[in-house]
């Protein structure tokens, strides 16, 4: 992203400094540069959401680049009914809920589902186990329903609290609890034969 507009005091070492409460401060004033400094901080973790949720790269890239846009697009007044980091995630899960009623639901690839690994390698069965567990989980949670995925997505791997997931899909804690204890169950079924195999 071009940095070239952003004053002084948002490049280089003020950019590293600012908070993204600071950031976001500025950005409902209008700040053009603080609004841009946030999107390109947070497009990574646009993306990681999005692919968790969708298990696809392109489908993914095509999400994070629309919530991002959308970011850019925002001025005076933004975010001022929510946390940024609730806002974020609820308009990645917006935006796939959009996409998902269109195209429902879509197949990983091979590449997409295959575990990416570290040059030092214990051994090339661990490695092959690890993928495929890595796999698996990522299959049975893109099985789950919409929403139970979701919740198991904020709760687990963005580590947000049941009331920020709530927050998020707009419903209360105890629905949020709903769902992953039924996705709970549906995972441990669909991934009792990973618990078989030899270590």
């Amino acid at each position: 992203m071009a940095l070239d507009r952003i004053p002084q005091d948002l490049t280089g070492a003020g950019a590293a400094q600012a908070t993204d409460a600071a950031l976001i401060a500025r950005s409902r004033t209008g700040d053009a540069a603080a609004i841009a400094l946030l999107v390109e901080r947070h497009a990574e973790d646009v993306y990681r959401i999005a692919y968790r949720l969708v298990g696809h790269k392109a489908q993914a890239e095509d999400i994070a680049q629309d919530v991002l846009m959308r970011m850019l697009s925002y001025r005076e007044g933004w975010l001022s009914k929510t946390s940024f980091h609730v806002w974020l995630r609820r308009a990645v899960y917006n935006r796939m809920v959009d996409v998902y009623r269109k195209n429902r639901p879509w197949q990983m690839s091979d590449l997409d589902a295959a575990a990416e690994t570290a040059d030092a390698m214990p051994s090339q069965d661990a490695v092959m186990a690890a993928g495929e567990t890595e796999a698996g989980v990522a299959a049975a949670v893109l099985a789950l329903p919409l929403r139970q995925r979701m919740a198991v997505t904020l709760c687990f791997f963005e580590h947000m609290s049941l009331a920020e997931a709530g927050a998020v899909m707009k419903v209360s804690v105890g629905a949020v609890e709903s769902l992953l204890h039924r996705a709970k169950q549906s995972l441990k079924q669909n991934l009792s034969h990973l618990e078989d195999r030899e270590p």
